[in-house]
């Protein structure tokens, strides 16, 4: 509920920042238009990307600008996109009716139907030249007015790509339900942070309800998914369902089994061909599943000690320059490196630790976020 009314701490700042994607680009660089929508349709926590058209202290202005710079074009009678439909909306940023206040950051506040209908009455010049019929719900063109960014100025934007719908994802939409559920912008970010690609393998070792798999299938729809469960209680056709009713491609294989268990890692890898995968992503049991006894390593430690016998054969699990992206539980106050394999165990599975991201859960458990790379 931060305010505006003071600065934020150095730890507050690094918890913000943290729960943020971005979109970086090289200064200089002119990026094209379809790679950044890309990358915004990839973003779990982008809900929109916008093209700013113009801005000015009044309705009337931001159209005229608009109509002086040929920013609607397209949508214009004769245009490229002159039977598109479209729509209007208004949004602002905080509460201006609340005098001598500051905004609350972030906070975004529907404008009632009869001022955005004045809006548009105001920007008529321009919105007569579109050529196509407006349509509130999911037109082909969404013009937004955005005020609140600063004190006096009200913006003219062009929503320009979207970022993907996690909510059709959530554990409460799922046919295959379990205990501990992976939340969908957690498994996009994994997903994302492993650059999970087309045409690429990915493996999940600790799959449960396969909510990883899912993310990729969504962002990667021709990359080939595996996924590992020991767990004789998934049902895997439940599981095979979660994927038909959003119309994504079925996994190569859900494999029924241990991952530490060699002959499953076989299995797995048999799934896609024989050949090592691009990536790991994977979530492992902990809490009071994560050790069956006290001098037992918890399952990470396992599952790296397995991929160091494979690859000593001859038969690695990940390929080289591939990631294996995981959860790590700790206690506040605990260093990653004290809740990881020594860099020595790293070094013979081939891992290179690159990131890592802390994720307060409550007061008494936190996680990292670990990237890993294969070095060979």
């Amino acid at each position: 509920n931060y305010n505006g009314t003071i600065e934020m701490s150095v730890d507050q700042t690094a918890l913000f920042e943290g729960a943020m994607q971005y979109i970086n680009t090289i200064p200089g660089q002119n990026l094209p238009l379809s790679l950044f929508v890309q990358a915004v349709e990839r973003c779990s926590l982008v809900r929109e990307a916008y093209e700013v058209v113009a801005e000015g202290e009044t309705y009337e202005e931001l159209g005229q600008i608009a109509i002086s710079n040929g920013s609607f074009e397209d949508m214009m009678r004769g245009g490229e996109n002159e039977k598109s439909t479209w729509c209007i909306r208004l949004r602002k940023l905080g509460d201006a009716t609340e005098e001598n206040k500051e905004r609350k950051f972030g906070k975004s506040i529907r404008s009632s139907l009869s001022t955005e209908r004045h809006a548009a009455s105001c920007m008529a010049p321009l919105l007569l030249k579109f050529g196509g019929a407006v349509q509130l719900k999911d037109p082909d063109c969404k013009l937004v007015i955005i005020e609140g960014l600063n004190r006096r100025n009200k913006i003219l934007a062009r929503v320009i790509a979207k970022g993907p719908k996690t909510s059709v994802f959530a554990p409460t939409t799922r046919i295959c339900i379990t205990n501990t559920p992976l939340c969908p912008i957690a498994s996009f970010s994994m997903c994302n942070i492993a650059q999970i690609r087309d045409d690429q393998k990915v493996l999940d070792p600790y799959a449960g309800s396969c909510a990883t798999l899912l993310s990729a299938a969504k962002l990667a729809p021709f990359c080939k998914t595996v996924g590992i469960e020991i767990s004789p209680k998934i049902n895997v056709e439940d599981v095979l369902k979660d994927f038909t009713v959003r119309s994504l491609p079925l996994p190569a294989a859900i494999v029924n089994g241990d991952c530490t268990d060699a002959a499953v890692r076989d299995r797995a890898r048999a799934a896609v061909g024989g050949t090592a995968f691009d990536a790991i992503i994977t979530d492992p049991p902990y809490g009071v599943r994560e050790r069956t006894g006290p001098d037992i390593d918890p399952p990470l430690f396992q599952f790296i000690a397995a991929m160091t016998s494979d690859r000593n054969e001859g038969k690695p699990l990940l390929k080289k320059g591939g990631r294996f992206v995981t959860f790590v539980p700790h206690t506040p106050g605990e260093e990653v490196m004290s809740v990881l394999p020594s860099k020595e165990k790293l070094e013979r599975a081939g891992l290179e630790l690159i990131d890592a991201v802390e994720q307060p859960l409550n007061d008494v458990l936190c996680r990292w976020l670990v990237t890993f790379e294969c070095t060979s």
